[in-house]
């Protein structure tokens, strides 16, 4: 246990998260523990003085001043962050390859370099000596915003629809997402009823102000877990309500889960793109991390959904899962590319603290092995012919990496990337979804959450359509 006094209590959690990138899930508290870590933050000729100390040791670390508003909160806690995390390097030994940042989102950092008219190598220098990343992360980040160029930017007029289906014929135990095991099925058609309500509530919404669908995704969950003749009547009401979407994505997922007349239903309804996601294709590994399938009813499904004519499936993998070895992982990598999916989604697996894995005491995979999965795989898909388009990270990460999203030549998902970059708004329907609205000219975006569970959201859904009105009409 660890003990972290500052005298900027509203910045004790941020510090703390820079803890556990070197610490791992430590339990850190104010008023007492085995480890002591002092911070004290003073101003001293017009900068900010952030001096650390433990175990003997101390690290001072300075920054300019700057007042007002959410800029200077913004830099204060950079530079509190940035001494803690040269504390910790110095205490370790070790250098995260992300640096001092613990945000989901370090292509926004690249962004901002840009729109000051720094780029290339230039930013990632900049990113380098700011933050301490890696060299081959912000080689990393600059492959990403190349591969996004020309897919960002949204005219005013549009949106994203994300539609949530909370359900899993089994539930994985890493799993912490705001879903359900199908169990006897008694609540999905009184949730459906309940999702097309707020569909057809938003979609008044939406044509009252002018504004229509960008693209469309229905994730999960496990959209898949329902019939195929619930899954047609949802899709042509979406279809109906939200017409015009240019990319229309369903997280098939799991793949004892895909037949004929289900895909049938995503290609009558206009679905380009689905994702058949293996997680890994060692059978025992499947077994323990709760997934009700086999690596040969992966390829199976694959290979049905690419006979029927799908020209864009997704395939996602997790590295570092509990038992896989490196070898492991990389026989699963192969068999992917051999299959020749047009996009590829590496994870790093987090153990999140809801889900059972957590419960059960998992222990992250090795720092180090985590880190030459997550490479190797980026050296052999790009090698392969996929490019990086789209990176997230969370928070419990085996060695502090991230998520990356891979894609060949013009496969690029646009949802994905809107979703991650925040760039353009999303209208979300669904227990747990998030609706995200971007108020570009105030340079802000506000959420609007569902309610989790679905027993209460099929009791709510007017108060989770009208929470949407109010804050989009503000």
């Amino acid at each position: 246990m660890i003990r972290l006094v500052t005298n900027l209590p509203e910045l004790w959690g941020e510090l703390c998260e820079v803890v556990r990138l070197f610490r791992g899930a430590v339990e850190i508290r104010q008023d007492e523990g085995e480890e002591l870590i002092l911070h004290d933050h003073a101003e001293r000729d017009g900068l900010w003085v952030e001096r650390f100390a433990a175990d003997g040791r101390v690290v001072e670390h300075t920054a300019p001043i700057v007042r007002g508003g959410l800029e200077e909160k913004r830099q204060l806690k950079r530079a509190a962050k940035t001494g803690c995390f040269l504390l910790m390097r110095e205490l370790t030994g070790v250098s995260p390859p992300w640096g001092s940042l613990t945000g989901i989102r370090p292509t926004r950092l690249m962004y901002e370099l840009r729109e000051r008219g720094i780029e290339g190598e230039a930013a990632e220098r900049d990113l380098q000596a700011r933050f301490y990343v890696s060299p081959e992360k912000t080689r990393l980040l600059s492959d990403i915003l190349a591969m996004q160029r020309g897919l960002i930017d949204t005219p005013d007029d549009e949106y994203d629809l994300y539609i949530g289906i909370p359900f899993c014929t089994t539930r994985c135990a890493y799993c912490s997402f705001a879903s359900g095991e199908l169990g006897d099925g008694r609540l999905v058609e009184p949730y459906l009823a309940a999702l097309k309500r707020e569909m057809a509530l938003d979609a008044a919404l939406m044509d009252e102000l002018g504004l229509k669908a960008r693209s469309a995704y229905m994730g999960g969950g496990t959209p898949t877990a329902l019939n195929a003749v619930q899954l047609d009547g949802l899709l042509r009401e979406a279809n109906r309500l939200f017409p015009g979407a240019r990319e229309w994505t369903v997280e098939a997922g799991r793949p004892d889960t895909i037949d004929r007349d289900k895909l049938r239903a995503l290609q009558d309804n206009g679905v380009t793109r689905i994702s058949v996601n293996p997680q890994t294709f060692s059978d025992e590994t499947l077994r323990v991390i709760g997934r009700a399938h086999t690596a040969a009813q992966t390829v199976e499904a694959f290979g049905l959904a690419r006979s029927m004519g799908f020209g864009h499936i997704n395939m996602d993998l997790i590295a570092a899962l509990p038992g896989e070895t490196e070898a492991d992982f990389f026989r699963s990598l192969a068999r992917t590319i051999d299959l020749a999916p047009e996009s590829v989604t590496v994870h790093t697996l987090a153990i999140k603290r809801s889900s059972r894995l957590h419960e059960r005491g998992g222990v992250q995979a090795d720092a180090t092995a985590a880190a030459r999965m997550v490479d190797g795989a980026r050296r052999a898909l790009g090698e392969a012919g996929y490019a990086p388009y789209y990176l997230y990270r969370q928070k419990y990460m085996a060695g502090n990496l991230e998520n990356v999203g891979y894609a060949k030549p013009g496969c690029a998902c646009l949802y994905n990337i809107d979703n991650m970059e925040e760039t353009t708004r999303i209208l979300a329907q669904g227990a747990g979804a998030i609706t995200k609205w971007l108020f570009p000219r105030e340079r802000r975006i506000e959420r609007a959450p569902n309610v989790r569970n679905i027993e209460q959201y099929i009791s709510r859904v007017d108060e989770m359509a009208a929470r949407k009105r109010t804050l989009i009409l503000s």
